[in-house]
């Protein structure tokens, strides 16, 4: 399930309530779409930030989506 957004804003109070409600696919999936909306701003820095916390929830979560942000990870020469 790929998430969307309407705003930076409506995305921070989706990770704060998907934190609030410890719900961690939903937090790996919200801070994947950070992530990419990070990249496709041209911000690396930011987009890996993100990336790295879905990965860590992911896998906490035992998500298949986990295999997918460890390849996107290397690939970003951010080798867990």
């Amino acid at each position: 399930m790929r998430m969307s957004v309407e705003s930076k804003q409506d995305l921070d109070a989706a990770l704060i309530d998907a934190h609030r409600q410890s719900d961690g696919r939903k937090i790996a999936e919200l801070y994947l779409l950070a992530g990419e909306l990070a990249q496709v701003s041209g911000d690396t820095e930011k987009a890996c930030f993100y990336l790295v916390h879905a990965y860590v929830f992911a896998l906490q979560e035992g998500m298949e989506l986990a295999s997918e942000l460890h390849a996107r990870l290397k690939v970003l020469g951010r080798e867990l």
